[in-house]
Parts: structure tokens; C-alpha cells; sequence
């Protein structure tokens, strides 16, 4: 008797060890009687794929401010740069704390918005060179913004045949010369990752549909990349981007579901995961749990994946007092707080019913809802303006670099 129990103890403690280390279970349970739920904690029992937007930042030294990828503004910052305010195009010491920095937080790729031939070719010079020295740096992304081969405000889609060819050069050379290189980061089966960006989900579909197709396969790409849409605003549905044309349905009536915008991408995600509605804020785990399930197990069938996004922290009221965004407060020392209630000379929020830090709770909600390719985003490394910023600044240090590497990789 004593030698049964002992060995129906091992297997119980056998299948319980397998289950707590297990960090994508079959059976995603909700819990049947609630809405606003605790996410559990997730194990990491392998890497997840860490990709973070980067901005192109650099000094004008005529008008004396710091440009972020164009807008010509002095902001005041929710957190001060450990760098202060640097130049991108010419301090490669910069780009190279950076890949550092990324290389300390576990971060496997970071995305580089890319508009032709302007300032990012001297960056993607360098960090070509920066990564060849270690490989153990972060990758880069391209993010592919066709907006550049128009004029301000007019439709990008309006294309004719030799904005089309413009295009598709750009993209052929961008291509050979960056994403079949060492240093761009590609999926498990070979495939370039490349990001798009900047298209609406309007009367713009149809031609978006062609569009993309014509540069995918032209002579050079051959259809082998992996294209990730980024979607505009923040939290969203399938069904805004096409999700019930692609199933055959049109609604109630011919024409009422948004044309097909799904159809041309492999993967999704949004930049964004703030926003100013109670009911989101006062649910705001569980309500993105619930929306990113709901995406990934409909892309699923598609053979198409979601990709979570999460925010280190979010804080807008330093450049905009007024704004109605709701926080998502940093963590330090055990305490929740924001850089805009220090810089009015007292806490002026109260945080206190935040026991965990939020980044940690978020991570979780992310690898809960992780795609195949387990690319998780981490939005962004340098947005100091709003707070999401993971870079190191003088009031965090580099805690935030440890969250991420603790949050997402196997210690």
C-alpha cells in the first residue's frame, strides 16, 4: 500500500510540475461568471520574441530642439534621457548604447520607420556595422511607410503607374540591401519580417489590396516576407478590418461590413493600448485579455496571427495637462505614481490600489495571448513625450530593461 501511494504521489507531482511550467495551455479558460478578472502570472518557459518601436530622434542645431521624426517641437518629457537629447544621424555612439541597452533587455528586434532615401540610411550603415561586432544586438524591422512618394494630405493610394514603380524600386532595394542581411530580423522559416504602416480603413482597401500584392510579389520578394499591418488608434476588432468580408458574410445589407483589409497581411497588432473610457480603464486587464483572444482565435483559422502590444507606461499630461487619457503609472520602490504628478510638486494621484506593478500585469496579458511566433510588442523604446518609453531615464534607471528581460525571457 505504502509503495502505491508513493508512486501515484510522483505522478500527481509529475503532472503538477508539467502544468506550472506550462505557459500557453490548450484550454484558454475565462471565468464563466465574470468580466474584471485577475490575470494569472505567466511562466516563462521559453523566450518570447521582444520587438519595440524606435524613433528616429536628432537635434536641429539651427532652431535648437529635438525633432521626432519631423515634428519640429521642444516637448518637455516624462522622464529625462539618461543621453539627454541625442542625434541619430550622426552620433553612432547613440545607436550603439541603444543596441546595448535592447541587448540588456532581452529585446530581439527593434522597428525602424524607413520613407525612402533620408536620414535612417546612415543609421541602417551603422547598425549593420554595430551588429556584425555582436549578434547578440537587437535586429531591425523595416516599417514601411509609402506616404513619402506623395504630397502632404494627399490620398497614398492614389497611385498611378509611376508612383507604383517608385514604390516597388524602393522596396526591392530595401529588401536586397537590408532585410536579406544578418542584422534584419527574420521568422523561423527564413521569411524577412517587415512592418507596413500608415493606411485607413476606408474606400483606400480595394487599391491597399492590389497594392500590396504588386509589391510582395514582384521579381526581387517572390512573396517571401512576413507583412505585419499596424493598425491605426488603439484598441480595435477584426471585424473594423475586414475580418467578416474575408468569411463571406456582408451584413444585413450588400455593402455594410468595411471591405477586406485582412486579406493582404500575415499579422496585426495596434500602438496602442491607452485610452479614456472608465469601463476599459476600471477592467483594463481583463477587457484587452478578452479583445486580444478574440483576435488571435479568429486569425487562427485565416492563417494569419495577432500580435499582443503592451506599454511600459503611459503619461501625456506633462505636454498636454488637459488631456483625458487615462495613466498607466510606472512602478518604483514598491509604488505606483507618474513623472506629471511629481512636476506639479506633489503626488497628486493616488495610486494606491496598484499592488503589482502594471507592466508586470500587462506582460502577462500579452503572453497569454501570444501568436505562434511568439512576437510580443513592447510600444516603444524612446516616446518619451507619452511616457511609453523604455530607453533608461534618470528617474527609473534601467529598471525598466530588467522588467523586460525578466517579463519575457527564460532566466
Amino acid at each position: 500500500m505504502k509503495k502505491s501511494f508513493t508512486i501515484l504521489s510522483i505522478l500527481v507531482i509529475s503532472v503538477l510540475a508539467f502544468v506550472g511550467c506550462e505557459d500557453r495551455p490548450d484550454v484558454y479558460k475565462f471565468p464563466a461568471d465574470e468580466y474584471v478578472y485577475d490575470i494569472p502570472d505567466v511562466p516563462v518557459t521559453k523566450d518570447y520574441v521582444v520587438g519595440v518601436p524606435y524613433d528616429t530622434k536628432f537635434r536641429d542645431p539651427l532652431n535648437h530642439v529635438w525633432w521626432d521624426t519631423g515634428k519640429k517641437a521642444h516637448q518637455l518629457y516624462t522622464g529625462t534621457p539618461v543621453l539627454g537629447e541625442y542625434d541619430l544621424r550622426n552620433d553612432a555612439d547613440v545607436l550603439r548604447q541603444h543596441l546595448d541597452w535592447g541587448k540588456e533587455a532581452g529585446i530581439d528586434f527593434f522597428v525602424l520607420s524607413w520613407g525612402g532615401h533620408g536620414i535612417n540610411d546612415t543609421i541602417l550603415m551603422n547598425w549593420e556595422k554595430l551588429y556584425q561586432q555582436d549578434n547578440a544586438r537587437p535586429k531591425v524591422v523595416i516599417r514601411f511607410d509609402p506616404g513619402y512618394r506623395f504630397g502632404k494630405g494627399k490620398d497614398t493610394l492614389q497611385l498611378n503607374q509611376h508612383h507604383m514603380d517608385s514604390l516597388r524600386r524602393d522596396l526591392d532595394s530595401l529588401y536586397a540591401n537590408v532585410m536579406t542581411h544578418d542584422f534584419a530580423y527574420k521568422k523561423a522559416d527564413g521569411k524577412p519580417v517587415m512592418v507596413f504602416s500608415n493606411f485607413t480603413n476606408n474606400s483606400q482597401i480595394p487599391r491597399l489590396n492590389n497594392f500590396i500584392n504588386l509589391l510582395k510579389n514582384s521579381e526581387t520578394i517572390h512573396n517571401n516576407i512576413w507583412l505585419m499591418a499596424e493598425l491605426g488608434a488603439g484598441w480595435t476588432s477584426p471585424e473594423r478590418w475586414g475580418y467578416n468580408a474575408t468569411n463571406g458574410y456582408n451584413g444585413p445589407t450588400y455593402g455594410y461590413v468595411k471591405a477586406d483589409s485582412i486579406k493582404s497581411f500575415d499579422a496585426f497588432f495596434i500602438t496602442d493600448i491607452s485610452h479614456d473610457n472608465y469601463d476599459r480603464y476600471y477592467s483594463q486587464y481583463s477587457y484587452l485579455d478578452y479583445n486580444y483572444h478574440y483576435w488571435q482565435e479568429r486569425m487562427k483559422p485565416l492563417g494569419k496571427e495577432y500580435i499582443p502590444t503592451v506599454e511600459p507606461g503611459f503619461d501625456d499630461r506633462v505636454n498636454t495637462p488637459a488631456s483625458d487619457i487615462f495613466f498607466i503609472p510606472r512602478w518604483k520602490d514598491g509604488k505606483a505614481y507618474v513623472i506629471s504628478s511629481l512636476t506639479a510638486g506633489s503626488n497628486q494621484y493616488d495610486f494606491s490600489n496598484f499592488t503589482e506593478n502594471p507592466y508586470k500585469k500587462w506582460a502577462n496579458v500579452a503572453k497569454r495571448n501570444v501568436g505562434d511566433s511568439r512576437i510580443i510588442m513592447v510600444y516603444n523604446w524612446n516616446d518619451f513625450a507619452s511616457g511609453r518609453n523604455l530607453e533608461p531615464t534618470v528617474e527609473f534607471g534601467k529598471d525598466y530593461l530588467q522588467y523586460t528581460k525578466e517579463f519575457f525571457k527564460k532566466q
